[in-house]
Parts: C-alpha cells; structure tokens; sequence
C-alpha cells in the first residue's frame, strides 16, 4: 500500500517537473522569436581614413555645410586655421559614423582658411577654402546734348 501512495507523489512531480521546463523552453523561444536582426561581428573599418566633404550650398553667403565621414568611429578633432595656421575654431566631434555641422564664416575677413581634421596628433583630412571679395565698377556712358 505504500507503494501506491508513493506512486502518484513521484508521478505528480515528473509532471510538474515536466510543465515547468515546457513553460520555460516556451518562454526562451518566444523571446526570440521577434528578434529578426542579424548578430554581426563586423568591426569597424579600422584601414579606412576619415574624410571630409565641404558644401557651400548658397554662392553668395559664407553658410558652409560639413560633412564628415569616419568609417572607424575614432575620436576626431577639426581644426578651422588660417593662412598663418592660427586656430580660430576647435572643436572635438563625436566618435561617430557620420557628422554634419553648418558653419557661418561671414565674420572672417578675406583670406585663405582651412578646415583640418585630426585623430590625436595625425593629420587625417583637410579642405582649403579662399574668401575674397570682388568689387565691381560699372561706367555708364550716355549722350549730352
């Protein structure tokens, strides 16, 4: 008789036993059953350098569009220089992909500037550009009579 006693004690915890890892394979499929990103194990280009794209969209302001473009996501800092290598802007850009900024060098006076990007102390890219202004004199001439 207590064998038979025993007998659904042992058969009730296989069971529960059994339910409970059903319920928790279950859970562990469900949770990933949504997740349709590939896992990468790409990393950054590390060979590629960074490299800069300079747009003035309107000719005639000075509202400069930049662009730069950082396959490794490594720290940069860009650099706006004169024509003596005077820093007159520094900024640390963060380690992304991809950043673009505008710039307004309405107030420089004309000269030759140059945007400089730098990791640590290298210099990876830079774009040159001339501000100048041009005047135009127009002459009329007409008849007296």
């Amino acid at each position: 008789m207590k064998h038979l006693l025993s007998i659904p004690k042992v058969l009730g915890i296989v069971l529960a036993s059994l339910f409970i890892t059903s319920v928790t394979a279950t859970a562990q499929q469900r949770a990933y059953a949504y997740n349709t990103s590939r896992i990468s194990n790409e990393k950054p280009n590390d060979g590629a350098a960074p490299s800069i794209q300079l747009v003035q969209p309107a000719k005639d302001s000075l509202l400069f569009r930049l662009r730069v473009d950082n396959p490794s996501n490594e720290k940069l800092v860009l650099f706006i220089k004169d024509r003596n290598n005077n820093t007159l802007h520094r900024e640390v850009l963060p380690a992304t992909q991809l950043y673009i900024a505008r710039y307004n060098l309405q107030s420089l006076e004309d000269g030759d500037y140059t945007f400089e990007i730098r990791n640590n102390k290298n210099k990876v890219a830079e774009k040159a550009i001339a501000i100048g202004t041009k005047t135009q004199v127009n002459r009329i001439v007409t008849n007296i009579e």
